[in-house]
């Protein structure tokens, strides 16, 4: 209490020096304290970003290499047995075998090989029924409704990889096959096998090197280990177990990493040549095919060094802010003290005599704006009874801009091509309305005038009129909002809704306008109908005409590169060169039709374009997306189905780049009124700004309109985004 009674007994300047010192001092220390554990952050979000790219990119490295391995080793078997397979169709064609001798003995080869532990040769032909097959119950069994036997109806050659859980598994394993064709007898050979029975072909040496390259800070590395512990690829440990080995506490660290497979760890560890422990930063995933973990790491101490820089530049300019902030401070306050005593002697000086007194008004600064206030207020006594004369005038001026703006507003709500609609906020009520609003429904003046929009029946949905009242009464104001409205006739139109609060007579009203969009909407469907056409025909062409004659092409180019090599000719790996660009050329084109028709022609193709868009977010974002459907859902219109899965697209897009969901819920049903899309997400949920103003959330309602289904956008139960688009009255056919 003492302190502070002598504080303010002290004079200005020494209070503004003590002030603005401590104030400095204490933004300065709270500035630098925020700015180090900011940097101390980015720092720390860009170690764990190197480390998780680098885990990521040797993830990749060894995943490629594993499926490299696996293409190639199933390709040369399947290759090798069509040659089998034509052999013994070549003897058949010799007249040395019967048909059904020649398929019987071409079979007893296929079932007597075994690739990897489990692994087997099958055939299908082009229907996806089973014809050759080691197991007998299986052979005969029409498979056309799996997505990867679609896949061999409908490329009949190269690799596929999918899901598979027999009978008596929990779950599904992931499983590769290369496939092959023979037309003569409508087989598509095809050699299968589970990915994680393939260990033994990969070669560590292809990515050896790219591995032990990494550096973080000056001595952190990356490493390869299995899930025992064995160092597989290492700069200095390869070839050992460290399951047992333990950091600086004890703690059995490799363990650990053996046990979670993914994550990351931070542990003490002190090297033979260092005298102390170092802290250690370990960043790890796991391939299931190989059971090895990936992983990198460095030190702490490495990685943070740039903090310590920062730190005594922090401290450094404390001090040399000090040393100049005490003089400086000094000066700026007698500047301010010495023209306050000035003033206070005018102000004196002004209360014992005249009104006549002024103040200096010389410098420019806050004391100076002091001091022409102090001369402003004599003077506006002086000139009060001109400055009241000067109101009046002013007020009639502004009564009559006024009566004018009125007459205006009179004009322009008589001449308005839209509709216009005055209403009472409290019975809702219509107190006046424009001719135009009057024609666009067909009603005349005295069937409106003293009714609400609920009597006439205008707005066919009750419950969208009372949602759009409320967000009238909370925001004061509506814009741009498409609503349908019912005429005196009972045609359905549709109209851009704008709205307004207004007082009339002191009492609360609305002003609403609303024009008629029901033609330029009609045209903008046809105009989308038509490019979805076009788009469609566009993608037909180039997966029914191009990607024929390329494949013909590659065809033509494997021939001839076959041919150079016979003649022992340089120029064959040129030829092979070529015809492995057009194979690219190919998947390119088929991408690119895929792009342009997402949904296929027929009743399915919805079914298997959501399937697929759910499993290429997974690929591309690292979410779980996951397609549900109870029973098929038969959609015949592609043109409708394109415009729903446009719509779930769009919804996974929002959901992952603004709601940052980790998980997406992809279901697709139906009941007796309709098809219901529904599309679930984990993430932040949507905000309201965001709900109202995105440009993907508008397109969604204009594709959802545009084919007579409603959308509903809204936050999940608990977390997360729910969109709900439901098509009634739609008819399935069988």
């Amino acid at each position: 209490m003492n302190l502070r009674r002598c504080f303010h007994d002290l004079p200005v300047r020494y209070r503004l020096l003590v002030s603005y010192s401590a104030v400095f001092v204490l933004a300065l220390t709270v500035g630098s304290s925020i700015v180090y554990t900011l940097v101390r952050r980015t720092i720390e979000a860009n170690i764990e970003s190197e480390l998780n790219n680098s885990t990521a990119t040797i993830l990749d490295m060894v995943r490629t290499s594993i499926t490299v391995s696996i293409k190639n080793h199933l390709r040369a078997v399947a290759e090798k047995n069509r040659e089998i397979v034509e052999h013994f169709y070549n003897l058949h064609e010799q007249g040395l075998l019967s048909e059904e001798e020649a398929k019987r003995r071409a079979t007893e080869i296929l079932f007597s090989q075994k690739i990897g532990e489990t692994g087997y040769i099958y055939c299908a032909n082009s229907t996806g029924v089973a014809v050759v097959h080691p197991q007998k119950g299986v052979q005969g069994v029409n498979f056309s409704t799996f997505p990867f036997v679609q896949e061999q109806m409908s490329r009949k050659g190269g690799y596929v990889e999918y899901e598979w859980k027999n009978p008596g598994e929990v779950a599904t394993r992931p499983k590769a096959l290369y496939m092959t064709y023979f037309p003569a007898w409508d087989w598509i050979i095809s050699a299968s096998s589970y990915r994680e029975e393939f260990r033994t072909l990969i070669n560590t040496e292809d990515f050896r090197e790219s591995i032990l390259s990494l550096r973080f800070g000056q001595t952190g590395y990356s490493y390869v280990m299995d899930g025992k512990g064995n160092l597989i690829i290492h700069p200095k440990l390869e070839g050992q177990n460290y399951f047992e080995s333990s950091d600086a506490t004890g703690r059995h660290f490799i363990r650990e990493i053996c046990r979670q497979k993914s994550g990351k760890i931070i542990y003490p560890w002190k090297n033979p040549d260092e005298p102390v422990p170092r802290m250690k930063l370990v960043i790890f995933n796991y391939v299931p095919e190989l059971d090895w973990i990936v992983a990198s790491s460095g030190y702490l101490d490495e990685l943070f060094s740039p903090l310590t820089t920062v730190r005594n530049v922090f401290l450094t300019t404390l001090v040399v802010s000090l040393l100049l902030v005490i003089p400086v401070t000094t000066r700026i306050s007698s500047s301010i003290t010495s023209p306050l005593k000035e003033l206070m002697q005018r102000f004196a000086t002004g209360a014992t005599r005249d009104l006549s007194v002024r103040a200096n008004t010389q410098s420019k600064d806050e004391l100076g704006q002091l001091g022409l206030y102090f001369n402003t207020f004599m003077e506006r006594l002086e000139a009060y009874n001109t400055s009241l004369h000067a109101e009046i005038l002013e007020r009639k001026q502004a009564e009559e801009a006024l009566r004018l703006s009125e007459e205006m507003f009179s004009k322009a709500f008589r001449l308005s091509p839209n509709g216009i609609c005055i209403a009472s906020l409290k019975n809702r009520v219509v107190l006046d309305v424009n001719e135009s609003l009057l024609r666009a429904t067909g009603y005349c003046r005295d069937e409106v005038i003293g009714r609400t929009a609920t009597d006439l029946g205008v707005f066919p949905n009750r419950e969208e009129g009372r949602r759009l009242m409320q967000r009238l009464q909370a925001k004061g104001h509506l814009r741009n909002r498409e609503i349908e409205f019912r005429t005196k006739n009972g045609d359905m139109r549709i109209g851009m809704l704008s709205a307004e609060l207004i007082e009339l007579g002191g009492e609360p009203a609305m002003l609403s306008t609303i024009e008629d969009i029901t033609d330029s909407r009609r045209m903008e469907r046809e105009i989308m109908d038509i490019a979805e056409g076009e788009r469609q025909r566009i993608g037909h062409d180039l997966h029914d005409d191009l990607c024929p004659h390329l494949i013909g092409i590659e065809v033509l180019s494997k021939v001839l590169s076959k041919k150079l090599s016979g003649k022992g000719l340089d120029e064959a790996a040129h030829a092979d060169k070529i015809r492995s660009l057009i194979a690219q050329a190919i998947d390119k084109t088929r991408t690119f039709a895929r792009g342009l028709c997402p949904v296929n022609l027929v009743a399915y193709g919805l079914e298997t374009a959501l399937k697929e868009l759910a499993s290429k977010a997974e690929e591309m974002f690292g979410v779980s997306c996951l397609f549900k459907g109870d029973q098929p859902i038969l959609v015949h219109d592609n043109t409708l189905a394109t415009h729903l899965f446009y719509i779930a697209q769009e919804a996974i897009h929002n959901a992952i780049k603004h709601g940052r969901a980790e998980q997406i819920i992809i279901e697709l049903s139906s009941d007796d009124s309709g098809i219901i899309l529904e599309i679930r997400d984990n993430g932040e949920g949507i905000r309201e700004t965001f709900a109202s103003t995105g440009m993907g959330l508008r397109i969604m309602n204009y594709r959802a309109k545009l084919i007579g289904a409603s959308l509903e956008i809204k936050r999940d139960e608990g977390k997360g985004t729910l969109v709900k688009c439901s098509l009634r009255n739609y008819e399935r056919k069988a």
